[in-house]
């Protein structure tokens, strides 16, 4: 443990024991003391959970790529959902054109700023792509319909 982990610890801790005293103190009508100690707890976990180490290690390095792991997945995950609200599933009106491109620009611009792959990009295209064509189609049936 460094240092730096040190002191952050012990500041948290010290800030949970003084907000617990302040509620005592709160508790048998010391509002005076009771508002001091708060005040104290409150300045030792805003210092616990400012000090920041300056330089870059290793363990910062790793920290960033599992963030960007996290971020890639998360992308995926709301692509997926959203593809699946335009998939008629618990729709009873199948998607129009202008519904599916509103939907896609909004997707592209949330995943310009997440690190998903081209092929990922390209796949979700091809979805679009194919709930497009099946719109196409339903509404060529539908007018062939009419005219019958």
């Amino acid at each position: 443990m460094t240092l730096d982990k040190f002191i952050r610890w012990t500041l948290f801790c010290a800030g949970i024991i003084t907000a617990i005293f302040a509620g005592y103190m709160f508790y048998i009508d010391n509002i005076a003391g009771g508002a001091a100690w708060l005040a104290v707890s409150v300045g030792f976990l805003c210092f616990a959970t400012r000090i920041r180490q300056d330089g870059r290690t290793e363990t910062s390095q790793t920290d960033s790529t599992d963030d960007n792991d996290d971020l890639h997945n998360m992308a995926v995950i709301i692509s997926d959902v959203a593809l699946a609200s335009l998939r008629n599933i618990g729709r009873t009106i199948p998607p129009s054109e202008k519904e599916i491109a509103e939907l896609e620009e909004k997707l592209n611009r949330f995943l310009d700023a997440m690190p998903v792959d081209d092929d990922e990009r390209e796949e979700i295209a091809d979805e679009f792509e194919r709930l497009r064509e099946r719109t196409r189609r339903t509404q060529s049936g539908r007018a062939i319909m009419r005219r019958l």
